[in-house]
């Protein structure tokens, strides 16, 4: 059995510490130096394993000259370290909600997702993020910044360590974002990546009716030297679940959509015949081997 970390709660404290530190352009052994302790005790903070104490966190932030709110958010982090599960709402910076999301992802060992709604966030080609974006009635800031944001997202999927099992509804591949061209392009695109090794790409039919994720969009991270987490993105705060019995319905959920959904190539040809059907005289002449 691995060395369990700490909570969800306790692996990002350990990310805001390094990104911190970072910040100041200093490693491990610098801060070590500066606070007269040995290496291990602040790789053990990044790495959220047990025994992490607050007044180590406040003795680190003190050095590092954080106060106010920044600081408040990372306290809040050492209360109740051994709660279950982590809310970050809109009213958390909304570049601390998406690290946190970035960070599991590119310490994952597995990926499943299913969307009801919307091309997975790390699989959408730029025209169709911004189109997205532009619709989102609740997004403040610089709508380029996100759409940049999500585009490095992307980079996940060059780690062929991580194994992608992505399931979307039919529904996403119909829902008209900007026009038969950019449709075209997305879901070309969701061609290109489900030939990859790592990358399977299922789709769940309208004809199947009810089905094992109706109640919504998920994503379930699996970890080498941690335990898993699930993360649910809604319109009012960002959910990220890792009790037991929690991850276990979702894996029920995750059983049921393997065998409601079609099989790999069925899916591929579905959604080169759906282009076709929706988004006829965009052919992007692309070759693809099923």
């Amino acid at each position: 059995m691995h060395d369990r970390y700490s909570t969800v709660r306790g692996r990002q404290l350990g990310v805001r510490l390094r990104e911190l530190m970072e910040e100041h352009h200093w490693g491990v052994r610098e801060m070590a130096r500066r606070l007269d302790w040995p290496p291990t005790r602040i790789s053990n903070m990044f790495n959220a394993r047990r025994g992490s104490k607050y007044i180590d966190v406040v003795k680190m932030l003190t050095l590092m000259g954080v106060v106010g709110e920044e600081a408040d958010e990372i306290y809040a982090l050492c209360e109740d370290m051994d709660k279950f599960g982590l809310v970050e709402s809109p009213l958390d910076r909304r570049r601390r909600r998406l690290r946190t999301l970035e960070n599991f992802e590119a310490e994952a060992s597995s990926i499943f997702a299913f969307q009801a709604n919307l091309i997975p966030g790390f699989m959408q080609t730029e025209r169709y993020c911004r189109a997205q974006m532009e619709t989102a009635v609740n997004l403040q800031g610089d709508l380029e910044g996100y759409v940049n944001r999500r585009m490095k997202r992307r980079d996940v999927l060059d780690q062929s360590r991580i194994k992608f099992d992505i399931f979307v509804h039919e529904f996403v591949l119909r829902l008209d974002f900007g026009g038969a061209d950019l449709m075209a392009e997305q879901l070309y695109h969701l061609l290109r990546l489900a030939v990859r090794p790592n990358i399977t790409i299922r789709i769940v039919p309208a004809s199947a009716g009810s089905h094992a994720a109706v109640a919504g969009s998920f994503k379930l991270l699996e970890f080498e030297e941690a335990d898993p987490v699930v993360y649910i993105d809604t319109e009012a705060v960002n959910l990220f679940l890792e009790d037991p019995e929690e991850i276990a319905m979702y894996r029920n959920v995750c059983r049921g959509l393997t065998a409601q959904a079609l099989n790999e190539a069925d899916s591929k040809q579905f959604i080169t015949d759906l282009v076709a059907e929706c988004y006829p005289g965009t052919d992007e002449d692309l070759p693809l081997q099923f």
